[in-house]
């Protein structure tokens, strides 16, 4: 079974995911291949929404999303269904490409899940208060379990004329209400997540347990195997861990896979892919893929999270704030083998640009330049009630590995502004 996202949100200080859709040379490239494919499942859909759409993040995102489901078809087993989460902007679109990918005799339902939230001063349109999910099946014998996710029966189904306690009639005869509710129907009233609910984590799309038990205990049993190939803050994977299935959680952010390890499954033996685990693997991510070593060294450090900005950041690979007052902290990645002593010099011009109260400078190995540490020390020192800290200093991935942190004053959780723990993502 696969439980695929479609929706999103955003988050003002970073974007754990690429939830804000832009037409630019990668989309280009990949409509046109989808658009010369012509045995491709998506290239008669992705060629008519070109046609209806033009050049846009909507169709970048439809493509991106169109070459996914493909795969997912490939591997889902005959049995096996998906789910596919998405608002209202996009639904109409996504469905076509869902006929496309898995025929349209392969639809099931598209379910409404309800909620509710407080409407804005001077609305001017009705609230949105729902998102759809769609429900496919890959062959024709799928599996669906209507007993475990039955809905209650509303009160006046007891009270009405003709009703019993137990009974009801429908048509002729009689008929015997189940006492684990009436049968599921296509919608479903789930509250949105609050700050103040026990499996808040703070990531801008997480959505309710609820949601993703619901789905799971629908179209799968004790010991399937569960994906979610966009699996954000893992409430697909925690459901499924709770529910005993077998899963696996795919996510581009290596902040959103912390949370997952540490949070969701509070450290639990589970297996990580895609993680340097050792100073090979963390040198040959920074040969190769330099952006993403960037991203990942930032947030080694709880409390910190990569700038959105990869290209022209003004020297701030990433940043956070002090708990309490709101003071910035920012940090700079270096991925090369020696640093030269004018980035270090320049580490502390942006310090001293951005007002930050103290910073992090990143590298591979310790720094070992004596220059490069007097330079750093010359930067003083925070105070923060009875302790002090650098406002400059130097500390390294393979630190890292052996459970060493920067020595920083108590940062806010980017996600919910709550003390973050220290020591919260050490291996």
């Amino acid at each position: 079974m696969f439980c695929a996202g479609g929706g999103g949100g955003n988050l003002a200080q970073f974007v754990a995911f690429e939830d804000t859709w832009r037409w630019d040379d990668a989309a280009q490239d990949r409509v046109d291949s989808l658009e010369r494919a012509a045995g491709h499942q998506a290239h008669r859909v992705i060629k008519g929404l070109h046609t209806a759409l033009g050049d846009c993040g909507m169709l970048a995102y439809l493509s991106y999303i169109a070459e996914r489901l493909v795969e997912i078809h490939r591997v889902l087993k005959n049995t096996g269904s998906v789910y596919l989460h998405c608002d209202p902007t996009a639904s109409h679109y996504l469905k076509a490409v869902m006929d496309a990918v898995f025929g349209g005799r392969s639809f099931r339902n598209e379910i409404v899940w309800c909620y509710s939230r407080p409407s804005a001063p001077r609305q001017r349109q009705l609230s949105r208060v729902h998102d759809i999910v769609f429900w496919y099946s890959k062959g024709s014998a799928w599996t669906f379990n209507p007993d475990e996710i039955r809905q209650p029966y509303a009160a006046k189904s007891w009270e009405r004329d003709g009703y019993d306690s137990t009974a009801s009639k429908v048509a002729e005869g009689v008929v015997q209400l189940n006492p684990r509710g009436k049968f599921p129907e296509s919608w479903i009233y789930i509250p949105p997540l609050k700050g103040n609910a026990k499996e808040y984590v703070g990531y801008p799309t997480q959505k309710p347990l609820a949601l993703l038990e619901r789905i799971i205990k629908a179209s799968s049993n004790d010991g399937d195997l569960v994906l979610d190939p966009f699996c954000g803050c893992g409430t697909t994977v925690a459901a499924a861990h709770k529910l005993n299935r077998r899963f696996v959680g795919i996510d581009i952010s290596h902040f959103a896979i912390d949370i997952v390890r540490e949070k969701r499954l509070k450290n639990k033996a589970i297996p990580v892919n895609g993680f340097p685990v050792d100073m090979a693997s963390a040198e040959m991510l920074a040969r190769e893929t330099p952006f993403e070593f960037e991203k990942w060294a930032v947030t080694r450090i709880p409390g910190m999270v990569p700038n959105t900005l990869q290209v022209g950041d003004g020297g701030i690979d990433g940043r956070g704030t002090i708990y309490g007052d709101g003071s910035l902290v920012l940090a700079q990645v270096k991925g090369g083998r020696n640093v030269p002593l004018a980035h270090v010099r320049d580490f502390r011009h942006v310090l001293a640009r951005e007002n930050a109260a103290c910073g992090v400078f990143a590298t591979l190995r310790p720094m070992a330049s004596p220059r490069a540490k007097a330079e750093a020390k010359g930067a003083g020192y925070l105070r923060v009630g009875a302790s002090r800290y650098p406002k400059a200093q130097f500390w390294s991935i393979a630190e890292y590995f052996q459970n060493r942190l920067p020595v920083l004053p108590p940062l806010a959780d980017p996600y919910t502004g709550k003390a973050m723990e220290q020591d919260m993502f050490t291996i």
